[in-house]
C-alpha cells in the first residue's frame, strides 16, 4: 500500500481533475476514501498534508504547521474538519456537517489551529452561531491561543465572521479592522482579513474604504493568482454593488462563482455569489438572468436549510421579479425568515427593499410601514436610505413618473457608465444626457449619482 502522504497527494491531483469535469460527487468520495486510509496511521501524517483537499477561506490555515501535536491528534482534527467542509461546501446534510465539526471541537485535537478554523467555519455556514461562539470563547481561555499572532488573529477573525453572520456588521467591521491594523498580522490571514473587512465595510455603506482595504491586500484584478481570490472577488463585487456599479459588481460576482465552482462549492451559505450577481443583473435591467440566478440560489439554500441563506436568496429573487406580483411575495417571505433578529443589518436592508417595491406599486401605506421599521433600526446605510425615502414621500416624490428615456439614462448611470458613455450608447448628446439625469434626480428627490442606488428599485 502507498504511504499515507502519497495517497493524499494523489487524491488532491485526481480531485481537481474530476471537479474540472463537473464530477463533484466522485471527487468527494475520492477524498473520503483517502482520509480513511491515511487515518489508519494518523501519526504518519502531518496536518499540512491535509491541505487543498477541499475549499476553505484562509486555505493556508489547513496547511499551517503550527499547532501540530503528537499522537496524530492534529491530523485527526483536520481530517474531521475536511469531512465537515466537504458536506458544507456541497450544501448536503447540514446535520452531519455540524456533527463532524462538533466531534473536532470536542476532541483532543481541538486546539489544532487548522482543524479548529475549519470546524468553526462549518458551524458558521450551518448558522450554528451559538456553538461557534462558544468554541471561540473556550479557546480564548487556553494559553495556546495567545502564544502566536496566527492563533490570536485566527480567533479574532472567526469572531468577526460570527458577528457578520449574526447581522451585527458594525461590530464585525471593528474586529476585522483591528486585525488588519495590527503590524504583526499573520501572512496566512492577510488576504482573508482584507476580503472579510471589505465585505463588511460595503455592507455598512463604506465602499470607498472597502476599495482601499482590497488595494492594500495586494489584490489587483480578476486575473490575479491570489490565494484568496474567490473571497476577494466576492468582496470587490460587494463594494461595486454598494457603490451602485452593477456592471462591475456582476462581473466580479460571476468570477467568484467560477472560482469556487472549480472546488465543487454549491452552498450559498459558503459564498452567496448568485444572489449578489442577481441583484447586479437586475440593476442592469437583465431581469430574466437575475431571476434564474436567484432561483438557483434559493433552491440550493432550501436544500441546505438555514433561514439566513434562504432569506438572502429570496430577497434577491424578489428584486429580480419586482415587475410581477411574485416579487413582493418573495421579499415578504425573506423578511419573515430574517426577522427573528429585528435589529440586524440584513433585516433593515430587506425592509428597505420591500418598502421601495411596495412604493413602486403605489401601495404607499404598506410601504411606509416597512420603511419606518427600517429607519427605526438606526443601522446605516439602510436606516438612512429608508429615512430619505420617507422624506421624499412626504415631499410628494413617492410615485416618480420618470419618462422611458429618463429611466434608460438613470439605469446606465446606475451601471457605472459615465455621461459620455451613456450618450454614446443611446446616441444622444452629452448635454441631453445631463438634462435627463437632472430631471430624474429632481423627480426622485435625490442630489446626484451617489444617491441613485438608494432609488434603484423605484426606477424599475
Amino acid at each position: 500500500m502507498a504511504e499515507p502522504r502519497h495517497l493524499l497527494a494523489e487524491a488532491r491531483r485526481k480531485r481537481h481533475e474530476l471537479v474540472s469535469r463537473g464530477r463533484w460527487q466522485e471527487a468527494d468520495v475520492l477524498v473520503e476514501r483517502a482520509l480513511r486510509e491515511t487515518l489508519r496511521d494518523a501519526c504518519a501524517v502531518r496536518g499540512p498534508d491535509l491541505a487543498d483537499l477541499t475549499y476553505v477561506p484562509g486555505a493556508r490555515m489547513l496547511g499551517s504547521a503550527e499547532g501540530d501535536g503528537r499522537f496524530g491528534y492534529s491530523t485527526a482534527a483536520r481530517a474531521g474538519a475536511v469531512r465537515a467542509l466537504l458536506l458544507a461546501n456541497r450544501g448536503l446534510n447540514r446535520a452531519e456537517a455540524v456533527r463532524q465539526a462538533g466531534i473536532v471541537l470536542g476532541s483532543p485535537g481541538r486546539n489544532d489551529i487548522g482543524g479548529f478554523w475549519a470546524a468553526v467555519l462549518t458551524l458558521i455556514y450551518a448558522n450554528e452561531l451559538a456553538g461557534a461562539n462558544g468554541a471561540c470563547a473556550r479557546a480564548a481561555t487556553v494559553a495556546q491561543w495567545t502564544r502566536s499572532a496566527l492563533h490570536r488573529d485566527a480567533l479574532a477573525l472567526l469572531r468577526g465572521r460570527i458577528w457578520a453572520a449574526s447581522g451585527k456588521v458594525p461590530k464585525a467591521v471593528s474586529v476585522f479592522g483591528r486585525v488588519r491594523r495590527d503590524r504583526d498580522v499573520s501572512p496566512e490571514l492577510v488576504g482573508v482579513a482584507a476580503a472579510w473587512h471589505a465585505e463588511a465595510l460595503s455592507a455598512v455603506g463604506e465602499h470607498r474604504q472597502a476599495y482601499i482595504a482590497l488595494h492594500e491586500s495586494g489584490f489587483d484584478g480578476a486575473g490575479t493568482s491570489h490565494p484568496e481570490r474567490p473571497q476577494l472577488l466576492a468582496a470587490r463585487s460587494a463594494a461595486h454593488l454598494a457603490a451602485g456599479n452593477f456592471r462591475l459588481g456582476l462581473e466580479d460576482a460571476l468570477a467568484s462563482g467560477e472560482c469556487v465552482g472549480m472546488w465543487g462549492v454549491h452552498n450559498p451559505a459558503v459564498l452567496p455569489w448568485r444572489s449578489r450577481a442577481a441583484v447586479c443583473a437586475s440593476g442592469l435591467g437583465r431581469s430574466d438572468f437575475a431571476a434564474v440566478l436567484a432561483g438557483q440560489e434559493h433552491e440550493l439554500a432550501r436544500r441546505w436549510g438555514t433561514r439566513r441563506a434562504r432569506g438572502i436568496a429570496l430577497n434577491a429573487l424578489g428584486i429580480a421579479r419586482r415587475d410581477d406580483a411574485g416579487g413582493v411575495e418573495a421579499v415578504r417571505e425573506a423578511e419573515a425568515l430574517l426577522s427573528g433578529a429585528p435589529d440586524t443589518l440584513e433585516v433593515a436592508k430587506v425592509r428597505f427593499g420591500l418598502g421601495c417595491l411596495l412604493l413602486s406599486l403605489g401601495r404607499r401605506e404598506q410601504a411606509g410601514g416597512f420603511l419606518s421599521a427600517a429607519a427605526d433600526t438606526g443601522l446605516r446605510p439602510w436606516s438612512d436610505r429608508a429615512a430619505a425615502t420617507l422624506r421624499r414621500m412626504a415631499d410628494g416624490h413617492w410615485t416618480p413618473s420618470l419618462t422611458e428615456q429618463e429611466k434608460k439614462v438613470a439605469r446606465l448611470a446606475l451601471a457605472g457608465r459615465t455621461n459620455k458613455e451613456v450618450a454614446t450608447g443611446l446616441h444622444l448628446t452629452a448635454r441631453t444626457v445631463e438634462f435627463h439625469l437632472s430631471n430624474a434626480y429632481r423627480k426622485l428627490g435625490i442630489s446626484g449619482r451617489e444617491e441613485l442606488v438608494t432609488a434603484a428599485l423605484l426606477i424599475g
